[in-house]
């Protein structure tokens, strides 16, 4: 129908559910049904398994479905402190979340475009998709940061802007 769909292996601590999550999302990449193949999703944030052991998926990822995009979903700064799972992806799926790191809604654009050219540099001229950014219109407040309506809307329409006039790709969260 002409949708185009990133899908997500699940990765945790289990590594019999891991297994069986690489092998369905796999299955369903060649049967034609995945654009973009995620390999976890935050597992080194959560420390859910090494850096070594997450490679080693993606890398049988990549040798099973290669005409696929893979890649990995982490926060944006895991690419820079890890070059080894930046290296073994075919392109980077950053977590950007100003808010989350206390950032006031004033500054949180400039700041977002910081995180993004982070994971460009780590990228080492891949492509980077920012797989997840937000900002809340309720809860507590991270310290500059204030979740709120108005501060949601704004943040929402300057990533917009952003995205479009600068042809960056995104997830809105």
């Amino acid at each position: 129908m002409g949708l185009k769909t990133l899908v997500g292996a699940w990765i945790g601590k289990e590594k019999e559910k891991n297994h069986i999550e690489i092998e369905n999302a796999i299955k369903i990449a060649k049967e034609g049904y995945v654009d973009i193949l995620a390999i976890g999703n935050e597992v080194m944030l959560r420390e859910d398994i090494s850096k070594e052991e997450l490679i080693e998926y993606i890398n049988k990822a990549k040798s099973e479905v290669p005409n696929i995009e893979v890649g990995y979903v982490d926060a944006y700064y895991e690419f820079e402190e890890k070059p080894e799972i930046a290296d073994a992806c075919y392109l980077i799926l950053a977590n950007c979340y100003p808010f989350w790191e206390g950032c006031a809604r004033e500054y949180a654009l400039p700041y977002m475009k910081d995180m993004y050219a982070r994971a460009k540099k780590a990228a080492k001229n891949k492509k980077v998709i920012i797989t997840e950014t937000g900002w809340p219109n309720i809860g507590s407040s991270t310290w500059g940061a204030i979740p709120s309506r108005e501060n949601a809307m704004k943040y929402f329409i300057d990533t917009y802007t952003w995205a479009k006039n600068d042809n960056i790709e995104i997830f809105y969260f």
